[in-house]
């Protein structure tokens, strides 16, 4: 995050599409990397070392989820992205972290006012040792270390 303020402060806003281009990259091939590791590993798909026949592919092909792979990448990769690397023109890397750190509550919460899902007592839980422990990291974080002779 550090890296990604101090070249969002740094580039003009013309080039953060190229920015953004080379993270939906490296997002792209890790995923894909790890997707064929997964089924050749793991045998998800009954793929074997068989040469299958063009119509079974086809098949493969066409049950593939493209539209929900087609959303994530559009909307939860690539617009958030963008929206991090203009945001941190304007925000610090500190308070960027802390709002990252707030994602699952920030779903959560979402979910709870726009879907009607209720909380129990886990969620609450669950959300106050993320709040905690993300302003706990932020504010123990800044101060100097003693021990190594910070001031």
């Amino acid at each position: 995050m550090l890296r990604t303020e101090h070249i969002s402060r740094n580039m003009k806003k013309e080039n953060f599409p190229a920015l953004v281009g080379c993270q939906v990259l490296v997002v792209a091939f890790v995923s894909a990397v790890s997707f064929f590791i997964k089924c050749f590993t793991k045998n998800v798909h009954q793929w074997t070392s068989q040469l299958q026949s063009p119509m079974k592919l086809f098949g493969v092909m066409i049950q593939f989820p493209w539209m929900s792979i087609l959303y994530t990448g559009i909307f939860s990769t690539t617009f958030c992205l963008w929206a991090e690397v203009a945001a941190m023109r304007d925000v610090s890397a500190t308070e960027t972290a802390i709002i990252y750190g707030l994602e699952p509550v920030w779903g959560a919460a979402f979910a709870w006012a726009m879907l009607g899902e209720r909380w129990g007592m886990t969620g609450f839980v669950g959300a106050t040792f993320i709040i905690a422990g993300s302003f706990m990291v932020q504010i123990l974080g800044s101060f100097p270390d003693v021990s190594r002779g910070d001031s």
